[in-house]
């Protein structure tokens, strides 16, 4: 039986990428750790029936394999990123992407309930998470359920501005220490410039140099593949990432998690899928099934450090998200009041 050989086929490459780890002068019983994990999931890709590399059978055996690894209580994020960084190095991209999607957000729900417990006190945590945390390499339609479920007993805890402040803050589960720098080195660029336009229009400038070099060396944007159509989509709108300025107000659309397939899809419901970025929900869309799109304030706080550089405190809403029933997500920010005089 023809099985995946394109990634199983892997002895030699396995042998390349130890003496790889030895150049990066990584410890000994580091790379013997994660040649064991790479191991274990190629044998386990060779004892499986799927008979070719599909994204579909790749993300189901990706799945299947971390279940397998929660059973045997090795779903640690050191393995998950061993599997990754062993995906990306041979330009496995499909196996790539799909670890990827596994660990996206996947300590985002831990992050909510800590902040909930820090703000609102344990006895309201536990009356909102009253079953444990899916656990690392949990797939999204059980991501999905849980997320379902404590949306719906915050609702009965929180008021809808309590619920949105603190989905703000989670802001994909990433923790302030990895926004640090970036958000510095924005300040410090907007500090050269002076000048709010100029200096947003230098961040588009910056956005479209990165996608075209990616374009040109085949690399992917996070787990975006960027062709020549998905280039004109995004730089052709200064609202992507960068943000566009009316006023006091800041409008940000977020790039589609699939801009591909999103371009091309006519069904509504599938196009609002493949621009949902969102692992905790992305399959309610996809089942047509409902669920409180307050937690689309997570994006709305990811997207802030998108004009961090302004160095303000900067109130925003969400306009639209995929999750309420519209085919993009967009954010507003407003300056605060003491600087409304940018007309």
């Amino acid at each position: 039986m023809q099985k995946q050989r394109d990634y199983l086929d892997n002895d030699m490459k396995i042998e390349e990428y130890s003496k790889y780890l030895q150049k990066q002068d990584i410890l000994d019983d580091v790379i013997e750790k994660r040649i064991k994990i790479i191991e274990d999931f190629i044998n386990y890709l060779k004892d499986s029936d799927s008979k070719e590399i599909k994204s579909a059978v790749v993300k189901e055996e990706v799945e299947k394999f971390a279940r397998k690894l929660i059973v045997e209580k090795r779903n640690t994020p050191e393995n998950f990123s061993f599997l990754c960084d062993y995906a990306d190095w041979p330009g496995n991209r499909k196996f790539y992407v799909a670890f990827i999607e596994l660990m996206d957000c996947y300590n985002a729900l831990e992050v909510l309930a800590d902040k909930i417990e820090k703000k609102y006190g344990q006895d309201i945590c536990n009356r909102i998470f009253t079953e444990p945390l899916p656990p690392l390499g949990a797939n999204e339609k059980e991501r999905c359920a849980y997320t379902r479920m404590i949306t719906e007993q915050m609702s009965q805890q929180l008021t809808t501005e309590d619920i949105r402040n603190i989905w703000f803050q989670v802001q994909h589960g990433i923790p302030a220490s990895d926004w640090f720098n970036g958000d510095i080195a924005d300040k410090n660029k907007y500090r050269q410039y002076g000048d709010i336009d100029e200096f947003l229009e230098f961040k588009r400038q910056e956005r479209n140099t990165l996608l075209k070099k990616l374009r040109n060396e085949n690399q992917l944007w996070y787990t975006l593949e960027i062709n020549d159509e998905v280039l004109e989509f995004i730089t052709s709108n200064p609202e992507m990432e960068s943000g566009r300025r009316e006023g006091n107000r800041f409008y940000i659309t977020k790039v589609p998690y699939n801009p591909i397939r999103y371009l091309h899809e006519t069904d509504k419901r599938m196009k609002r899928y493949y621009a949902c970025h969102c692992p905790l929900v992305r399959e309610a869309i996809l089942k047509d099934q409902p669920i409180s799109p307050d937690i689309c304030y997570c994006s709305l706080g990811h997207a802030s450090h998108y004009l961090a550089g302004l160095n303000q405190e900067l109130k925003g809403e969400v306009l639209e998200s995929a999750i309420r029933g519209d085919v993009r997500c967009r954010f507003v920010f407003y300056l605060p009041d003491k600087n409304n005089n940018m007309e």
